[in-house]
């Protein structure tokens, strides 16, 4: 039932916003485009649809390869729509509200076409200014990898360790990897960073471990000092598969464990340890992901802090920023700097530095990009590495983040 709803709704949007073009072009060329772009993208993605389904195949298998770009094309054009549907509803509602206050008067309907015409055009034109930059965020965006630089003060801080520096990157999702030439430039753009440390804090796929196999020689490019280590994200688990055992489950959960040490990664799963300077040491925590909602919580925090002293300087490795705003800066233990992801900036927003820093996320996470400092205790959420579900970045570009430790 709700499918057939919502194909109704689908059909009653394409004719409402069709008659925006249909007034100012009648049938023209302008039209025709229209038409055939919307035939073109239909077609391919109900093509493809059905030979994944006739072929008895994976949809989550298939997705990024064959499936992602027409359906975020399909989602260009609906919102395009949307926003002609909204534009004209507001001009049709004030139309009915002024035929009623006219009592039926004939120079209504002279005046109507002319004023049909103007919100046309500017519907039209308000639909289409996203869709570039959209565009740009399918094909390029989501490989305009930026690096963003951070510095934190602590009296914390062992001497030994001040200047001390460490790369953040989180949420590779290699099922959503495509372009292996952009992606070799970005691990090359983490060992330019010539980091004392790497820390990745989770979601190296988007379901099955199996996604990593034509990755891992080059991830294993990247570069630490003092090593690298990693922890799980909620996509790490096998959680949104249909498995067809648990055997096979936990037969991909260890696969991803071992693809992670084969590139060099220590996965940290509620444990601790240290990086030592001459007899002095910082402490890296790394939790199993907690999320708030219905996200799964594995972490365990007083496992994970086991044996940590309180003067320690403490580096805490946690997925979701929630882990910090629920759990962890009101913790007993004081946490000097964590490190988070899973927000992805939504993948969309605006940023200017210095002016502007928005995203529709912040209506779901209230720390969603960025280092925040509450009473001494920073939290960096990295904006992620790759994409999920939409291919693509508008305004919020993947992220590495390098962060250099003061002592004051």
């Amino acid at each position: 039932m709700g499918w057939v709803v919502f194909i109704i709704i689908l059909i009653l949007v394409e004719i409402y916003a069709f008659q925006a073009f249909y007034t100012l072009y009648r049938f023209n060329l302008f039209s025709k485009i229209y038409v055939s772009v919307n035939l073109i993208v239909f077609t391919v993605l109900i093509y493809r649809c059905w030979n994944i389904y006739a072929r008895q195949l994976s949809f989550s298998d298939l997705f990024y390869d064959y499936l992602s770009i027409p359906f975020a094309l399909l989602f260009v054009l609906f919102s395009l729509k949307l926003i002609i549907c909204f534009n004209l509803l507001i001009e049709d509602f004030f139309r009915v509200v002024k035929y009623l206050i006219n009592n039926f008067n004939n120079e209504y309907s002279s005046s109507f076409q002319s004023r049909r015409n103007f919100i046309s055009k500017i519907a039209i034109l308000i639909g289409s200014v996203p869709i570039p930059f959209v565009l740009f965020g399918i094909f390029k965006g989501r490989y305009n990898f930026k690096v963003f630089r951070y510095e934190i003060e602590s009296k914390n801080l062992p001497e030994e360790f001040d200047g001390y520096q460490l790369t953040h990157i989180s949420d590779i999702h290699a099922g959503s990897l495509v372009n292996r030439k952009k992606i070799q430039y970005a691990v090359d753009l983490i060992n330019k960073q010539n980091s004392d440390l790497v820390l990745f804090t989770g979601d190296f796929v988007n379901n099955k471990s199996e996604e990593l196999t034509d990755w891992t020689n080059v991830f294993s490019n990247i570069k630490s000092k003092d090593g690298k280590f990693s922890i799980l994200g909620n996509h790490d688990y096998g959680d949104y598969v249909s498995w067809k055992s648990e055997k096979e489950k936990e037969e991909n959960f260890n696969l991803l464990l071992r693809f992670q040490n084969e590139m060099g990664f220590k996965v940290l799963m509620n444990e601790n340890t240290r990086i030592s300077r001459n007899n002095k040491h910082i402490s890296i925590v790394g939790f199993e992901n907690w999320g708030k909602g219905r996200f799964r919580k594995s972490a365990d925090i007083s496992k994970a802090c086991s044996g940590l002293d309180d003067e320690d300087f403490k580096i805490i490795m946690t997925h979701d920023p929630s882990h910090w705003d629920e759990k962890l800066k009101d913790y007993k233990t004081h946490f000097d700097l964590t490190l988070s992801g899973h927000t992805h900036g939504m993948q969309f927003g605006i940023e200017i530095p210095g002016f502007i820093k928005w995203s529709p996320v912040k209506w779901v996470y209230k720390h969603w990009a960025g280092l925040y400092n509450e009473d001494g205790q920073y939290l960096n959420v990295n904006r992620g590495f790759g994409v999920l579900a939409f291919p693509g970045r508008v305004g919020i570009w993947p992220e590495i983040s390098v962060i250099k430790l003061r002592k004051v």
